[in-house]
């Protein structure tokens, strides 16, 4: 049988940009954004999604997404990290190829552009001009789960992945 493994990309709520902060770490997400974080939840439940492990952004609006996506029995492994916060797509693929073989499936929970840049790279295999993305616009809230053919998370490289499901919350 063919093994799979998953990697699911969700952008951080909706940011307050009208509340104090000094810089954009601090940024909390507003009241659009708890209302679609919980859209998110649902949906997980729903769907009985768990994340074997999961890579989320200190950033603020990042920690208060997770946060409210917590309350279900989504994540067995967190680890909060500054490497996920405008982390480049090869640093993204370095922190996949050092998870372990026995976890199937990881979440990043953090920012665009670099989520969008990641996801292009994983299906597209650099086929394209840099400048093109498949996403309209990979919005607040959301999330794509990819699914690739491989047996070990060092072989990312080797095989495209193929779309599972992309949600977006309503607005």
């Amino acid at each position: 049988m063919e093994e799979t493994k998953l990697i699911y990309l969700i952008r951080h709520s909706k940011s307050d940009w009208e509340a104090p902060f000094q810089i954009d770490l601090e940024r909390p997400i507003s009241d659009r954004g708890k209302k679609n974080a919980k859209e998110l939840r649902k949906f997980l439940s729903d769907k009985k999604i768990q994340f074997d492990i999961s890579y989320i952004s200190h950033s603020k609006r990042t920690l208060e997404t997770y946060s409210i996506l917590k309350k279900e029995n989504l994540f067995k492994e967190v680890k909060i990290t500054k490497e996920v916060y405008e982390a480049s797509p090869e640093r993204l693929f370095e922190l996949v190829k050092n998870t372990p073989d026995e976890l199937n499936s990881i979440l990043f929970l953090g920012h665009n552009p670099e989520l969008e840049e990641f996801a292009n790279e994983l299906i597209l295999r650099k086929n394209s001009p840099t400048e093109f993305s498949l996403f309209q616009k990979f919005t607040t809230s959301s999330i794509i789960c990819l699914n690739l053919k491989i047996t070990s998370w060092k072989h990312i490289h080797t095989e495209s992945a193929k779309i599972q499901f992309f949600w977006t919350p309503s607005r």
